[in-house]
């Protein structure tokens, strides 16, 4: 297929432009400064430009804080300038998947979130995408949900946390938290599934099982072989930040791996491998 990708220089889209490549598919990269979701007319004439089959729309503003006090701009990028790019894609007839999150909801459920939960987003980031989510659905594209990414070609909770470790510092992380950290790698592989199945609706996409944040930093510790007592835990309101993080980041919902087949693998599992191919976090 002729595959674009917005957000192809981000840690995901990275990620998705090899995967899709490795896949023999013909991919084409918009990103900034060139492709610019607050002038969104221009960025929908740039995906229909290219004629292609599938788009997948990882473009979006990400800084949760930063979002909070600039929603205006928030809700251009990942509202109107999302909605833009799928109407964009179905006028050139193609599938568009819409790289979504967990902010969606307000994170106060006891048990993971399922994929026709009630939305409620607490924060202006959680606002614009869902925005972005009724824009792009009702273009006729998908939505993929994900939370806790991590991987290769940008900063992430592994990378600063071993980097912290490795300069012998002690933390101190958050434990009243809880998700399931998902590697970019095997997020690819998923979206390029639901576009090539043609796959309609909702989807929520992370690694199996699921801890808390100072849980993830110890097992980043155990798997860079140095001592886990380093990482102690802390409550959220002993760690406040502008936007409110969500108590409960799980992604429940059987959606993805009905369609897949089979799940993706647990998260330590994912973490092993990750750190395996960083080898400047090697000891």
């Amino acid at each position: 297929m002729r595959v674009a990708i917005t957000g192809s220089g981000g840690m995901l889209g990275r990620r998705l432009m090899e995967e899709a490549a490795a896949r023999g598919h013909e991919v084409h990269g918009l990103d900034l400064p060139d492709f610019d979701l607050t002038r969104s007319a221009e960025a929908g004439a740039a995906v229909l430009r290219l004629a292609p089959d599938l788009v997948i729309h990882g473009g979006a503003m990400t800084d949760v804080d930063g979002c909070e006090s600039a929603e205006a701009m928030a809700l251009a990028i990942n509202g109107e300038g999302s909605g833009a790019v799928a109407r964009a894609a179905a006028e050139a007839g193609a599938r568009c998947v819409y790289v979504s999150t967990d902010y969606v909801f307000g994170g106060d459920k006891a048990s993971p979130y399922l994929e026709d939960d009630p939305t409620g987003p607490a924060t202006a980031y959680g606002r614009s995408k869902l925005m972005g989510e009724t824009q792009v659905l009702a273009a006729g594209g998908s939505v993929l949900r994900l939370s806790w990414s991590f991987g290769p070609d940008g900063n992430n909770f592994v990378s600063t946390i071993g980097g912290l470790l490795r300069e012998g510092r002690t933390l101190k992380v958050v434990d009243d938290q809880i998700g399931a950290p998902t590697y970019t790698r095997d997020s690819s592989k998923a979206i390029l599934d639901i576009g090539e199945a043609g796959g309609e609706g909702v989807f929520h996409c992370s690694n199996a099982g699921e801890t808390t944040w100072f849980g993830f930093a110890r097992a980043i510790a155990e798997g860079l072989g140095l001592p886990s007592e380093r990482v102690t835990p802390c409550t959220s309101e002993e760690y406040p930040r502008p936007a409110p993080r969500p108590a409960n980041s799980r992604l429940g919902g059987s959606r993805l791996t009905e369609l897949r087949g089979a799940a993706l693998p647990p998260w330590e599992d994912a973490l092993r491998r990750y750190l395996d191919e960083l080898d400047w976090l090697a000891i």
